[in-house]
């Protein structure tokens, strides 16, 4: 049992948590907090590549209304932490994370009671007027808050990496094939759930533009040829013309154009309610008054 990289899951799931609550910047979302993890680890490529597909797995996951959603934060970085640990792929991260995830979102539900509990005190140190008290009462219960993150983290670190390393090597081969279509499949459902909630007429087109671009500009090239059997096999390889990243850059021109439109649109439209309204008497209302 390594004792450092407890200490460095429980740390990184303590700051991830704080982070999420400090200006809801986003950044104990998946792509941030696990590769980030993985630096910590001495994994940082792996950390990379689980970050970015966890993230794709959880992108589509919000929180709408008066509903829950997953604890991802959590269950990325037991699914990620666990995989570098144990040198494991994202069948094993995304067999973790998912059902640790809901795990989390229960685990947070039960620590908000705590927390409600003390509003009545909260209440009572207001109406008397105890600034000092409701500050220190309100660090001491963040400080909880975030200590009891530390604490789950290490200790499901420490005492989980036997049972964890356990269960991944009583996984059947056809159960560990499974996992692997499952993994290359919840990334499209994570994108489906995230496109069901943008659709819109006007923009679901740049959606077939991107695919496009990926799709007709990778070319399959021949490099090599050879006799197996007394039939004749060729090597290739996969090309591509235009790369994620150039497409990235291609994607965010577009958008900067279809907003910086959107926004002369706006101003076109108040602008013309202006001159249709034309000049206000006041003299009118003065006598109207």
């Amino acid at each position: 049992m390594d004792v450092s990289a407890a200490l460095i899951v429980g740390l990184a799931l303590m700051g991830a948590k704080f982070l999420d609550w400090w200006a809801s910047t986003q950044l104990a979302r998946p792509i941030f907090c696990v590769a980030i993890l993985g630096a910590m680890l001495g994994h940082p490529t792996e950390g990379i590549i689980l970050a970015a597909q966890l993230e794709l797995v959880f992108i589509g996951n919000v929180s709408l209304g008066g509903v829950m959603p997953s604890d991802i934060t959590m269950g990325s970085i037991f699914g990620g932490a666990f995989a570098m640990l144990l040198g494991q792929d994202i069948e094993v991260a995304m067999t973790l994370a998912i059902p640790l995830s809901a795990l989390g979102s229960l685990l947070y539900s039960l620590m908000k009671i705590v927390v409600t509990s003390l509003v009545p005190r909260f209440e009572k140190l207001l109406a008397d007027h105890n600034w000092g008290g409701y500050n220190r009462l309100w660090i001491i219960q963040f400080c909880c808050f975030e200590l009891c993150y530390f604490v789950l983290g290490f200790v499901a670190t420490l005492a989980g990496q036997p049972a964890v390393a356990a269960f991944v090597a009583a996984i059947p081969a056809w159960l560990n094939a499974s996992l692997k279509v499952a993994a290359a499949a919840l990334p499209a459902l994570g994108l489906a759930m995230l496109l069901k909630s943008l659709y819109t007429k006007e923009s679901f087109p740049y959606y077939f533009l991107g695919f496009g671009l990926i799709a007709f500009f990778t070319y399959t090239k021949v490099s090599g040829a050879s006799i197996v059997d007394g039939a004749v096999q060729l090597t290739s390889s996969t090309t591509s013309i235009l790369s994620l990243v150039e497409v990235a850059v291609i994607g965010g021109v577009i958008c900067a154009v279809t907003i910086f439109r959107e926004l002369h649109r706006i101003e076109d439209k108040a602008s013309a309610k202006q001159v249709t309204a034309g000049p206000v008497d006041e003299s009118e209302d003065f006598f109207n008054d």
